[in-house]
């Protein structure tokens, strides 16, 4: 008898992370997407690999908007000279 794993419901997980990073749905999605596929190539237990893929689009995300804040303040700073 097989056992009914219940699937994390990714609709929630992109939006949460959407409006946490305030990147679009759908830029979150094909990134969260991505990281899954990837985390799954060759993965023997794949239970948990939405946890990662949570952790690593939640990385991605912060180092885009360290990298766009550090434009955005070094592009104001060359501006004003």
């Amino acid at each position: 008898m097989p056992v009914h794993v219940k699937q994390p419901d990714q609709t929630r997980i992109v939006a949460f992370l959407a409006g946490e990073s305030n990147v679009s749905i759908d830029d979150v999605s094909k990134l969260y997407e991505h990281e899954r596929a990837t985390l799954a190539l060759g993965a023997r237990v794949t239970k948990f690999i939405h946890i990662f893929a949570i952790r690593n689009v939640q990385e991605i995300l912060r180092t885009r908007g360290v990298d766009q804040r550090s434009l955005t303040v070094a592009g104001s700073a060359f501006l004003d000279v």
